[in-house]
Protein backbone atom coordinates (compact mmCIF):
# COMPACT_ATOMS: atom_id res chain seq x y z
CA UNK A 1 0.00 0.00 0.00
CA UNK A 2 1.37 3.41 -0.96
CA UNK A 3 1.92 6.03 1.74
CA UNK A 4 -0.52 8.94 1.53
CA UNK A 5 0.87 12.16 0.06
CA UNK A 6 1.93 14.72 2.65
CA UNK A 7 -0.91 17.09 3.31
CA UNK A 8 -0.47 20.19 5.40
CA UNK A 9 -3.50 20.84 7.62
CA UNK A 10 -2.36 24.28 8.72
CA UNK A 11 -0.88 27.05 6.69
CA UNK A 12 2.43 28.56 7.74
CA UNK A 13 2.12 31.35 10.22
CA UNK A 14 2.49 34.73 8.58
CA UNK A 15 4.75 37.39 10.01
CA UNK A 16 2.96 40.26 11.67
CA UNK A 17 4.65 43.63 11.54
CA UNK A 18 3.93 45.31 14.84
CA UNK A 19 2.67 48.87 14.24
CA UNK A 20 2.72 50.25 17.79
CA UNK A 21 5.17 53.06 16.95
CA UNK A 22 3.61 54.19 13.66
CA UNK A 23 2.14 57.69 13.44
CA UNK A 24 -1.39 57.76 14.75
CA UNK A 25 -4.39 59.94 13.97
CA UNK A 26 -5.66 59.56 17.55
CA UNK A 27 -4.04 60.46 20.89
CA UNK A 28 -1.78 57.98 22.69
CA UNK A 29 -0.62 57.85 26.30
CA UNK A 30 2.70 56.90 27.84
CA UNK A 31 1.80 55.52 31.25
CA UNK A 32 3.55 53.92 34.19
CA UNK A 33 1.52 51.36 36.11
CA UNK A 34 2.10 49.46 39.32
CA UNK A 35 1.86 45.71 39.01
CA UNK A 36 -1.80 45.80 40.13
CA UNK A 37 -2.64 48.37 37.40
CA UNK A 38 -2.51 51.42 39.66
CA UNK A 39 -1.73 54.47 37.53
CA UNK A 40 1.50 56.05 38.74
CA UNK A 41 1.90 58.57 35.93
CA UNK A 42 0.39 59.26 32.54
CA UNK A 43 1.28 61.64 29.71
CA UNK A 44 -1.00 62.32 26.74
CA UNK A 45 0.61 62.41 23.29
CA UNK A 46 -1.09 64.33 20.52
CA UNK A 47 -2.08 62.63 17.25
CA UNK A 48 0.91 62.36 14.93
CA UNK A 49 3.43 62.51 17.79
CA UNK A 50 6.75 60.67 17.56
CA UNK A 51 5.75 57.64 19.63
CA UNK A 52 9.13 55.95 19.56
CA UNK A 53 10.79 59.21 20.60
CA UNK A 54 8.29 59.66 23.44
CA UNK A 55 9.08 56.18 24.78
CA UNK A 56 12.82 56.78 24.47
CA UNK A 57 12.54 60.13 26.27
CA UNK A 58 10.47 58.57 29.06
CA UNK A 59 12.92 55.68 29.46
CA UNK A 60 15.84 58.14 29.61
CA UNK A 61 14.04 60.27 32.23
CA UNK A 62 13.20 57.23 34.33
CA UNK A 63 16.78 55.99 33.91
CA UNK A 64 18.04 59.27 35.38
CA UNK A 65 15.75 58.56 38.36
CA UNK A 66 17.41 55.15 38.86
CA UNK A 67 14.95 52.92 36.95
CA UNK A 68 16.30 50.20 34.66
CA UNK A 69 14.43 48.55 31.80
CA UNK A 70 14.23 44.77 31.87
CA UNK A 71 14.13 44.44 28.07
CA UNK A 72 13.65 46.42 24.88
CA UNK A 73 10.29 48.24 24.48
CA UNK A 74 9.83 46.56 21.10
CA UNK A 75 6.07 46.04 21.45
CA UNK A 76 5.18 49.33 23.15
CA UNK A 77 5.76 48.27 26.73
CA UNK A 78 8.59 47.36 29.05
CA UNK A 79 8.93 46.41 32.69
CA UNK A 80 11.15 48.73 34.69
CA UNK A 81 12.72 48.18 38.09
CA UNK A 82 14.52 50.12 40.80
CA UNK A 83 15.82 48.09 43.71
CA UNK A 84 12.86 45.84 44.69
CA UNK A 85 10.18 48.01 43.04
CA UNK A 86 8.87 46.90 39.63
CA UNK A 87 6.53 48.78 37.28
CA UNK A 88 5.16 48.63 33.75
CA UNK A 89 5.85 51.42 31.25
CA UNK A 90 3.35 51.27 28.40
CA UNK A 91 2.40 53.15 25.26
CA UNK A 92 -1.37 52.82 24.95
CA UNK A 93 -4.20 54.13 22.75
CA UNK A 94 -6.52 54.12 25.77
CA UNK A 95 -6.60 56.91 28.36
CA UNK A 96 -5.49 55.18 31.57
CA UNK A 97 -8.08 57.17 33.53
CA UNK A 98 -10.95 55.98 31.31
CA UNK A 99 -13.04 53.72 33.55
CA UNK A 100 -15.35 52.32 30.87
CA UNK A 101 -15.12 48.54 30.32
CA UNK A 102 -12.34 47.61 27.92
CA UNK A 103 -14.06 44.67 26.29
CA UNK A 104 -17.48 43.59 25.12
CA UNK A 105 -19.46 41.62 27.67
CA UNK A 106 -22.51 39.60 26.53
CA UNK A 107 -23.79 39.75 30.13
CA UNK A 108 -24.24 43.54 30.23
CA UNK A 109 -27.02 45.37 28.45
CA UNK A 110 -26.07 48.10 26.02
Amino acid sequence: MDAPAFRRDNRSMGRYRHKVYEKSTTPRWVAVFGLQWQIIESHRLEPGADLSGAMTTTIERLGAEGWQTESEPRFGFVFIRRESDRRLLMLTPRDPFDTRPQAFSPFQSA
